[in-house]
């Protein structure tokens, strides 16, 4: 009944491009120094120390992101540096396209984007 549902309701869509953000240095985006909500052990850096640590470079068009691994962690840490941005923009659809030249491979990595959709209710009161 869901599969008919979600069938059902889907139409076509057409697209526009609203933003582009090639080589932009990271002015679209907020730095988030949290906690990981995963409770993993990871430290989310700031957008200086994540370009001090390089981290993160723009070069020409190309942004380049990259895992810390150099550093010597202490198993009682907090773990290895990271860092976690959010789009300022928000979104009712959308439809991102990433060009990766690059893409880490092997153990300890973890490249993701999320999309996080917000549900808004409403509430009916039968009285």
């Amino acid at each position: 009944m869901v599969a008919v549902a979600v069938a059902g309701s889907a139409s076509a869509a057409t697209y526009s491009r609203t933003s582009n953000l090639v080589g932009q240095r990271f002015n679209a985006f907020t730095w988030q120094t949290i906690d990981d909500p995963t409770h993993g052990r990871v430290n989310y850096v700031s957008q200086a120390t994540a370009q001090a640590d390089v981290l993160v470079q723009v070069s020409g068009n190309q942004v380049i992101l990259r895992a810390d691994s150099t550093t010597t962690l202490d198993a009682s840490g907090p773990g290895r540096n990271s860092f976690r941005l959010q789009s300022n923009a928000q979104y009712t659809t959308h439809l991102a396209v990433f060009d990766i030249a690059h893409m880490p491979q092997g153990c300890g990595t973890w490249p993701a984007v999320w999309s996080v959709v917000v549900f808004l209710f409403s509430v009916l009161t039968i009285g």
